[in-house]
């Protein structure tokens, strides 16, 4: 999986793509989980065309299937290396008070780390802990970004701070506030 990730940052940064990795490979690189199960990428919604022939190029796109959490405006699901690739751009998630749209640009990029020589683009532990809050049964992995970042401080403020402006669930805007309550008062 880490050798097609690189593969695919390689053909992706010299296209000059604003793309960052999220989810479960995300969480590997902090140690939360052993085994990624595909490998997600969110892309700046002006380079999707030119990330989707990138891709189609190097690998097969999967036929598109519905699922009513999102509302995404572009997700694409691709084969490469017999590894699973979901690329998404302008990140839209539905929830009990309406949509959430994720806004992904180059401050969302939390680091980047080498991985076979090249330079992978991550984003940031901050807006998943957001993203995760929306997501149906991922409280566990909320959980384990919350603990991380009550340890270690918020790298990125500036992230939460525009989320708690999106819509988001009370409760979810409650709980930012909450995190970044902590973080200004212990610096």
């Amino acid at each position: 999986m880490f050798n097609t990730l690189a593969y695919l940052g390689e053909k992706l940064n010299k296209s000059n793509i604003v793309w960052g990795v999220g989810a479960s490979i995300l969480l590997n690189q902090f140690g939360f989980i052993d085994d990624p199960n595909d490998i997600d990428i969110l892309v700046d919604i002006n380079d999707i065309d030119r990330t989707d022939d990138i891709l189609k190029s190097i690998g097969v796109r999967k036929k598109l299937e519905r699922v009513d959490v999102y509302s995404t405006e572009y997700f694409y699901e691709y084969i490469i290396n017999q590894v699973d690739v979901d690329v998404m751009a302008g990140l839209r998630i539905n929830h009990k008070s309406g949509v959430f749209k994720y806004v992904f640009d180059y401050n969302s990029i939390s680091e980047y780390r080498k991985i076979n020589g090249i330079d992978i683009p991550f984003t940031s532990l901050e807006d998943w802990y957001v993203i995760y809050q929306l997501i149906p049964r991922r409280e566990l992995k909320v959980n384990m970004i919350e603990n991380y970042i009550l340890s270690n401080g918020i790298k990125k403020p500036l992230l939460l701070e525009r989320a708690v402006e999106g819509n988001l669930p009370i409760d979810v805007r409650d709980r930012v506030r909450k995190m970044l309550n902590i973080w200004q008062n212990t610096r």
